[in-house]
């Protein structure tokens, strides 16, 4: 597998440049983590509805029962961490209503509709709608792989909505994602790289001296 977008993408998130031992090995510590997730959650998607809520911890910013509030399910943004292909499901268990969510990944630099957005210090191609559409995400999800493999922590945070300004929308989600990537940067998985180019060639501290 190639690591290169993957060490550019460690770049930025490790403040180190992307040629560093450092980058190197969290690279492949992360694709061997994307190897070990897939095996480890095989057995949790396969549990009951009703035995996998029992294997999930719910760390949230407001009470879940808000994701079953109002006439119309809230926008949910996450990223590839974690067992990410899991969370439709988890948001669902964890609703009073039990119903699976749709859940819109940011993280996505092919995806048709992207905006550049400040993230990690360096504007960044991200799949977020414009901060005053209506279906700009109420709730920034993550869902990661709890130490033993066999329980899962699910992380809610809200989303300020149209009370707030368009910069202040996109700095509450984008710090949302950046928080939970800094957590648990060897359970990120994205897809592509997300800046044009390399930490070392982006950020003016690593510019020669």
């Amino acid at each position: 597998m190639d690591l290169a977008p993957r060490r550019l993408n460690l770049s930025y998130v490790l403040h180190e440049p992307s040629t560093s031992a450092v980058v190197r090995a969290a690279a492949e510590r992360s694709n061997a983590e994307a190897r070990r997730l897939r095996r480890a959650t095989a057995a949790l998607a396969a549990l009951s509805d009703a035995a996998l809520r029992q294997r999930i911890v719910v760390l949230a910013t407001t009470q879940p029962d808000a994701l079953s509030q109002g006439t119309a399910p809230p926008a949910i943004a996450s990223i590839h961490l974690g067992p990410w292909w899991l969370l439709p499901r988890v948001l669902g268990l964890i609703a009073s209503d039990g119903t699976p969510r749709p859940v819109h990944l940011i993280d996505q630099p092919a995806a048709a509709a992207t905006r550049i957005v400040p993230f990690f210090r360096a504007p960044a191609r991200l799949a977020v709608p414009d901060a005053s559409a209506p279906d700009y995400p109420a709730w920034f999800a993550a869902l990661v792989l709890r130490p033993g493999g066999d329980t899962l922590l699910l992380q809610l945070d809200t989303v300020p909505g149209s009370e707030a300004s368009p910069t202040e929308r996109d700095a509450a989600l984008v710090g949302a994602a950046e928080r939970a990537i800094r957590a648990h940067v060897e359970q990120w998985s994205c897809p592509g790289p997300l800046w044009d180019a390399s930490a070392e060639r982006s950020l003016p501290e690593f510019a020669p001296g």
